[in-house]
């Protein structure tokens, strides 16, 4: 549950670190020659602080000796699983603890290999700003983790199954630990009994078979099993459907007697745990497609500005009402935020809505029909030519949606979702996905499920490049365009 997010973290800050000891090496060395006026002491005139360093060609040999011994020395002493459990003095302690060994290992391997240009006031001044260095880094992260996860930012809701010690002592784990993003919606019991009892810090908000209702009225982002072995039977349907739906599961497995070794078992402070995902994707991929959609939404708003500026005073021209209009639809697991897009109906295009639905020429709950009368004659122009979508590069770069991804439905739509509707939930939202560039209108309700669905399950940045290439292609000939 947790083990990917600090995995993504421990590779991040093992490199950066590297890279940073690099830089505080040739810092050093270049900082050496301005140390001719601090190499005679008045208080021991004979002593110098550092000696004059010999060639960068000559140090380089150094470099790579000391770059091996801290590569070793921090992956043999990894800490950085353990790193939203420490304190800022376990931290330093930890760091000064390093800083020692690699004086000792750098001064004897020195001394072996014969580089007596590699003098212990250059040893000694290397490993104090290393140590500091090191000590800064980890510090900021633990600052910025503490303060990030205590503002309740990027925050992920857990739903805990059982009522247990267990579950209660894994709620306060979780609530003591708050740089680690989780929040505690509520809990779930067998017994209708248990139903509003507190529990640390929260209730208990229903039963097992109340679980469908939680998932459909609640934003939940995983549910962790921590129940008794006598409940195994029980919840056999719960999995079933939180896999239905899309939403991760963690089962704690510690009530067995003996210990099951699996690859996707995971540990976090006693608590073993194994989890089930539908399709998760990972901390790097995550950060891959934000930091793509970052770069593809600035330009697109950049370069459009002129089209953006020229559709926005058409349709002030042509028509009552604002130039954008403005929708509440459901993101990353019902999560639910403000769509943005040029209008293109009349301003009492909702409040029309029922006398139409009649006409829907869409299966399912989604609403689409061909020759809709709500629509004004500019708004026409810009369905065909998909303008009415291009504010939402606004909504990509908030990171309210990405650039591809299942296209964000409206709450009501949600509602009458199937189960297995709902796992197109699971991932963010996007401006273009596999319906769109397969023909949009001229697929049905239940092919554009399965698309999103098959888009999930085989996500890749290259599936993403490919869908944009497929869409700029269904623009061109207006294909399937309302």
């Amino acid at each position: 549950m947790i083990k990917e997010p600090i995995q993504f973290i421990r590779h991040v800050l093992y490199f950066a670190e590297l890279a940073i000891l690099s830089a505080a090496f040739f810092m050093v060395y270049y900082l050496s020659f301005h140390f001719h006026s601090l190499y005679t002491l008045n208080l021991l005139p004979p002593v110098k602080l550092i000696q004059q360093p010999w060639p960068i060609d000559v140090y380089m040999r150094a470099f790579w000796l000391v770059l091996v011994i801290w590569a070793v020395l921090l992956k043999a002493r990894d800490d950085y699983g353990r790193q939203h459990t420490q304190t800022y003095w376990g931290v330093f302690l930890t760091h000064f603890i390093n800083g020692c060994l690699f004086f000792v290992f750098a001064a004897g391997a020195a001394f072996l290999l014969k580089f007596d240009f590699l003098s212990r006031g250059f040893l000694v001044l290397y490993t104090v700003m290393s140590v500091i260095l090191l000590f800064a880094v980890r510090s900021a992260v633990l600052a910025a983790a503490l303060a990030v996860r205590s503002l309740g930012q990027d925050q992920k809701n857990l739903l805990i199954v059982g009522t247990g010690q267990r579950a209660q002592k894994f709620a306060d784990l979780v609530t003591v630990h708050k740089e680690w993003g989780y929040h505690v919606v509520g809990f779930l019991d067998r017994y209708p009994d248990m139903v509003g009892e507190p529990i640390a810090g929260t209730q208990v908000i229903g039963t097992l078979e109340n679980l469908p209702a939680v998932l459909k009225t609640q934003v939940i982002d995983q549910v962790v099993f921590v129940i008794p072995r006598k409940w195994l039977e029980q919840i056999e349907k719960c999995l079933r459907y939180c896999e239905a739906v899309g939403v991760p599961a963690t089962l704690a497995t510690d009530f067995f007697d003996m210990s099951i070794a699996s690859r996707e078992t995971e540990e976090m402070d006693g608590f073993t745990y194994l989890t089930f995902h539908t399709r998760l994707l990972k901390e790097e991929e995550l950060l891959l497609k934000r930091v793509f959609d970052v770069l593809v939404s600035s330009v697109a708003l950049v370069v459009t500005a002129p089209l953006l500026a020229f559709s926005a005073l058409a349709i002030r021209l042509t028509s009552q009402g604002p130039v954008f209009f403005k929708q509440i639809r459901c993101g990353r697991n019902g999560r639910r935020f403000v769509l943005y897009k040029f209008r293109s109906m009349v301003t009492d295009a909702e409040a029309r809505l029922q006398e139409l639905k009649p006409l829907n020429e869409m299966s399912g709950p989604a609403f689409k029909m061909k020759n809709d009368p709500r629509v004004t004659p500019i708004g026409k122009f810009l369905r065909k030519t998909s303008l009415d979508e291009f504010p939402q590069f606004w909504n990509v770069f908030r990171g309210d949606m990405s650039i591809v991804g299942p296209r964000p439905p409206l709450p009501a739509e949600v509602a009458e979702y199937q189960p297995w509707h709902r796992r197109r939930l699971s991932m963010k939202p996007g401006i273009t996905c596999l319906w769109q560039a397969s023909g949009r209108n001229q697929i049905g309700f239940e092919d554009w499920m399965k698309l999103d669905l098959r888009y999930i399950d085989h996500w890749s940045l290259w599936l993403d490049m490919k869908i944009m290439l497929l869409t700029a292609k269904a623009l061109l000939t207006r294909r399937g365009a309302a």
